[in-house]
């Protein structure tokens, strides 16, 4: 797991971002926050669990989760002390019949990664190649990416009960990558669920994080 600062000025409020299989910190480094401290986590071929001891500086703590990041989260950040956790287009049961993707469709995914590349995800996450994000970072080769996907897949089937006492969930009308249903059926279980207008990649309008932080 790689660990990116975007900003860590000891602002004393920070957001911690949990991207999605396959992300880089330029899913989110146009969303402007100049008041928080901001940690990007990606790449999960391992995780490690957060120190709490690491971020005692910060008095605020927001976990703005995306996709595989939700579960990555349960997994590492259960012991921070969150003022907010806000889940976007995934679950905490990722890889689920119910609740999730089917493990078929992640095998084959990753299956036809080496054939044709990442450019038929991509049109399904962004809603069309030409709405990506702006690349500034290095991206990881796509043997790095059959192997984040290859972990997750095993790790995340099997069954295990949330931890992480979720704020609030976003789910998008038109994700193509998690099934919206699936997610609803999740998230309304839970007294939870908001819909919006967006695909897979939640952080085209800023304001799905503008929107969540304190005034």
């Amino acid at each position: 797991m790689q660990q990116h600062w975007l900003n860590r000025s000891n602002s004393g409020k920070l957001i911690i971002y949990a991207l999605g299989w396959a992300s880089t910190p330029d899913a989110v480094a146009h969303i402007h926050t100049p008041d928080y401290d901001i940690l990007c986590l990606y790449d999960y071929r391992s995780i490690s669990p957060l120190t709490p001891e690491d971020f005692s500086g910060y008095s605020h703590i927001t976990l703005f989760a995306w996709s595989f990041g939700v579960w990555v989260s349960e997994r590492i950040a259960s012991g921070l002390p969150l003022a907010r956790a806000i889940a976007l287009n995934g679950t905490p049961l990722p890889v689920s019949d119910e609740y999730g993707m089917r493990l078929r469709v992640v095998l084959r995914t990753m299956q036809g990664l080496k054939r044709v590349g990442m450019a038929p995800f991509n049109e399904k996450t962004y809603g069309g190649l030409e709405n990506m994000p702006a690349l500034q970072y290095p991206d990881r080769s796509i043997d790095e990416k059959i192997d984040e996907l290859n972990y997750l897949a095993e790790q995340a089937k099997a069954d295990s009960t949330p931890i992480i006492p979720w704020d609030k969930a976003y789910i998008a009308d038109q994700d193509e990558i998690f099934p919206p249903a699936k997610m609803e059926a999740y998230w309304h279980s839970r007294g939870l669920g908001t819909p919006f207008h967006a695909y897979h990649y939640p952080f085209a309008d800023p304001a799905i994080v503008l929107n969540e932080l304190p005034e």
